[in-house]
């Protein structure tokens, strides 16, 4: 029962989570078509733009899936502790896996959102 319950309260962070992104993409819409046309003025190809916005997104994925590691190890340690007077021993290979997941979840759905400022040319963006 316990590991259902914490099964759905992660998908529902999970969702959360994933309408912060979608909403914070189209917030900063502006502002990344006018960093994308900036770049693409310079002679950079789309695809560079792509890259940098992956870059932006993984980084940003790090911090996040690093503070809700860091999250859960203490609170774990804390609950093992305090409830069981036991020694907290993550396993490391699921942690990294986690981290890996989150990684690419967070940086596939921002490259999804982010190629939107990128549909149009170079004239239309450089004019907004």
């Amino acid at each position: 029962m316990v590991t259902q319950v914490i099964s759905g309260f992660s998908a529902l962070i999970i969702m959360l989570a994933a309408i912060v992104i979608v909403s914070s993409v189209h917030a900063q819409e502006a502002r990344e078509k006018q960093k994308n046309s900036i770049i693409l003025s310079f002679g950079f190809s789309r695809t560079t733009c792509l890259k940098l916005n992956a870059i932006e997104w993984l980084v940003t994925g790090a911090i996040a899936a690093t503070g809700a590691i860091i999250g859960t190890w203490l609170a774990g340690l804390l609950i093992y502790q305090s409830q069981f007077s036991l020694p907290y021993q993550p396993d490391f290979i699921w942690l990294l896996a986690t981290l890996a997941v989150i990684l690419v979840l967070v940086t596939a759905l921002g490259i999804a959102a982010g190629k939107h400022s990128l549909a149009g040319s170079v004239r239309q963006l450089m004019a907004e």
